[in-house]
């Protein structure tokens, strides 16, 4: 087993270039950055560019993707799925299995995906509604080791389990039994040393299709938890969880007979450094987001009681004491940490940085009053209180005011009863 950077290491000792290193991974879900705001905070596309250089500089890779790139509810994950291809494009994957929720897209959307990655998109079981093949079912990766070459056959599919609970378009698919189809494609591979399955299902199904297809080697499952759980050997192959969020980069080492001989996790922490071409790609994206001011566009509802906000300096005059306390907190700057990332426009960031953003009347871009994480955003909307001093003062929010945005994806070490004491006033 290998960990950290240990598995690039790995190439460096004893049989050094004949070791191919098979990175994998599944369900970005969108993640295309690590969200939060305390530290450690894992994951991020500009990251695992700079891991699989490291991996590519220390030998021969592979590196594959186990579906579920977005999530698929609206018009942002549009947008971050062509970043996303454009940056697997740019990392020059070799196969991208198709998950649910990539089906959720649209079939028309993932052929202009698969383009714009110059990437096969692979599922043997998903055919149209006559029963005709949508997407390939394999492809073969060769890969120079010594004197000799060693070709990984990849195949994918999906499970219907998963299939059955998505928004798919109404006609557009027909999801084919998994044990079939996959039979077929191995079945097809030809003069291969290793058989990898991308199995976008739950890990049950993933450890039967081992146990019936004993040919395999590798088999990576998604909707697992993360971090994955060890891996476990079944039949011939060792099964694996893909992980989510792209928070690591597993990767599996092949000999140069075929045998997958270990797994090891690469951490994407601050660490793993920055890949540049992946950073332009992610601010080519977020202008998107800005040009088509999604901020402006996103849904909001009233207020309770049709209250209206009044920014936190309208709060000063009669609450000095809380004012100074709260000015002296990150609370105050929390908007600053998003303009410095460009990310002061992308309405899945702004909401937890700003007061009031989910109330109509609340904060839009460029209302200063209510830039920061303001006396409102724990107390409510307060302009009645504040043009009198006799209506009431919403009562405070407590702790489940504070879980609202700390929650543990992005916060993991936000603890109330240790943070609530900085900011008590």
């Amino acid at each position: 087993m290998v960990g950290g950077d240990r598995a690039a290491d790995a190439h460096r000792t004893g049989t050094a270039a004949r070791i191919v290193a098979l990175a994998y991974s599944g369900e970005i879900q969108g993640y295309l950055a690590p969200c939060g705001c305390s530290k450690p905070m894992l994951g991020g596309m500009e990251r695992r560019g700079a891991a699989l250089a490291r991996l590519r500089r220390a030998g021969p890779a592979i590196a594959v993707e186990n579906g579920d790139l977005t999530e698929a509810a609206e018009r942002q994950d549009e947008l971050k799925a062509e970043a996303l291809a454009a940056m697997l494009s740019e990392l020059r994957y070799d196969a991208v299995a198709v998950g649910e929720k990539d089906l959720a897209l649209g079939f028309q959307a993932l052929i202009s995906l698969q383009a714009r990655a110059g990437t096969p998109f692979i599922c043997a079981n998903v055919d149209d509604a006559s029963g005709n093949p949508l997407f390939g079912s394999s492809v073969t990766v060769t890969r120079k080791i010594g004197g000799g070459v060693l070709r990984v056959g990849i195949v994918a599919a999906l499970s219907p389990r998963l299939a059955d609970r998505a928004a798919l378009p109404a006609g557009e698919f027909r999801i084919a039994v998994p044990y079939v189809a996959l039979r077929r494609a191995l079945a097809e591979l030809k003069a291969v040393h290793t058989r990898v399955l991308l199995f976008h299902g739950l890990r049950d199904e993933a450890s039967g299709l081992a146990r019936r297809l004993p040919g395999l080697d590798l088999v990576v499952y998604a909707h697992g938890p993360d971090p994955p759980p060890p891996p476990v050997r079944v039949a011939k192959a060792l099964l694996v969880g893909g992980g989510a969020r792209g928070k690591a980069l597993n990767v599996a080492s092949v000999s140069t007979s075929g045998k997958v001989t270990g797994v090891g996790r690469i951490a994407l922490g601050e660490a793993a450094g920055s890949d540049p071409a992946i950073g332009r790609l992610k601010r080519a994206y977020l202008d998107r987001v800005a040009s088509e001011d999604l901020l402006g566009r996103m849904a909001r509802v009233a207020a309770p009681g049709g209250a209206t906000y009044a920014g936190s300096g309208a709060c000063a005059p009669c609450h000095a004491g809380a004012a100074r306390s709260w000015q002296s907190s990150r609370h105050a700057t929390a908007l600053r940490t998003l303009v410095a990332r460009h990310e002061d426009r992308d309405p899945e960031c702004v909401p937890c940085h700003v007061t009031g953003a989910q109330h109509e009347g609340g904060y839009r871009h460029g209302d200063d009053h209510l830039a920061g994480v303001g006396c409102e955003s724990c107390h409510g909307p307060a302009a009645a209180h504040a043009r009198s001093g006799l209506a009431p003062l919403p009562s405070r929010g407590g702790k489940a005011a504070c879980l609202s945005c700390h929650v543990p994806d992005h916060s993991p070490s936000f603890r109330f009863e240790v943070y609530w004491p900085r900011i008590r006033h």
